[in-house]
């Protein structure tokens, strides 16, 4: 059994995301999990190396920006930079499984 070491927990998801690179890096694939802090990307391939600034596109719902923490086998760990009014809605959203804009 593995132990937890995150302070907040995190919600299960599968919602498809693109992920998009300052460099013009543009994948797609899903969410696996997201807390308030950040979230998990499932991606085919490791292509996103860490700590790169990554904007996170969830259509319909709006758009997240974060850096590369964690880049494994099975994706990247994103953990959200300051984020504003507007987007702390929308993560509310995605906590609480309400995704109508």
């Amino acid at each position: 059994m593995s132990m937890e070491h995150r302070l907040k927990k995190r919600c299960q998801l599968s919602l498809d995301v693109t992920v998009r690179g300052h460099d013009g890096l543009s994948l797609h694939d899903r969410i696996c999990n997201v807390s308030p802090d950040g979230m998990f990307i499932q991606l085919a391939w490791r292509a996103v190396p860490a700590s790169n600034v990554v904007e996170i596109e969830i259509p319909p719902y709006g758009n997240l920006h974060g850096w590369v923490v964690h880049v494994g086998d099975n994706g990247i760990g994103v953990m959200f930079r300051s984020i504003n009014s507007r987007e702390e809605r929308f993560l509310g959203r995605l906590l609480s499984g309400r995704f109508a804009a």
